[in-house]
């Protein structure tokens, strides 16, 4: 993340111009980053707050030198697609966390297969209707100290996971062979 602020006595056109270039730049570099993700919408409000002042200003006039050409406006710019980033990413993880079909995601009545072995199970949720279904979840308990119910312990394959102060622990039910 970096901060770049332009100081100097600016005519409209090239405020205009400068504000142009410093926003479209903000639109597409200023989202990659946790802080700027919160920052970048801040920055972008003081940008038009800048704009706004130097709408205000009379046009220019007998100069030293041409002021700056301002270009095409900032939403007809391809910089501002960078706006659509945070979207984008939030979508994106989304996404992802819908994808997730690791056996952290269960809930009780979707269906487990086990790709791993019986001393190191790699459980994935899968529809119940497909062949690979192995197991029904039939409890599911949150916390590290999880347990499936004694009396029906019998019945029950029991699968529990936990790192630190988090855990869960599945309760399944064998599934009969699908041919």
């Amino acid at each position: 993340m970096r901060f770049l602020k332009q100081r100097g006595y600016f005519c409209r056109t090239c405020g205009i111009a400068l504000h142009r270039e410093m926003t479209t730049k903000t639109l597409w570099q200023g989202w990659w980053g946790i802080a700027s993700f919160v920052i970048a919408p801040v920055t972008l409000l003081a940008n038009l707050v800048a704009r706004a002042r130097f709408g205000r200003m009379a046009p220019p006039a007998n100069g030293l030198r041409p002021p700056l050409d301002p270009g095409k406006p900032v939403v007809r710019r391809a910089g501002t697609l960078g706006v659509f980033a945070p979207f984008l990413i939030v979508g994106v993880l989304a996404i992802t966390a819908k994808l997730d079909d690791s056996a952290n995601t269960a809930a009780v009545g979707e269906c487990l297969r086990n790709s791993g072995t019986e001393r190191a199970p790699d459980f994935a949720v899968v529809d119940c209707r497909s062949p690979e279904a192995q197991f029904k979840v039939e409890e599911r308990h949150e916390g590290v100290d999880a347990r499936c119910d004694r009396e029906r312990f019998a019945e029950y394959a029991e699968y529990a996971e936990s790192g630190g102060r988090v855990g869960f622990t599945l309760c399944l039910s064998p599934l009969p062979e699908k041919s």
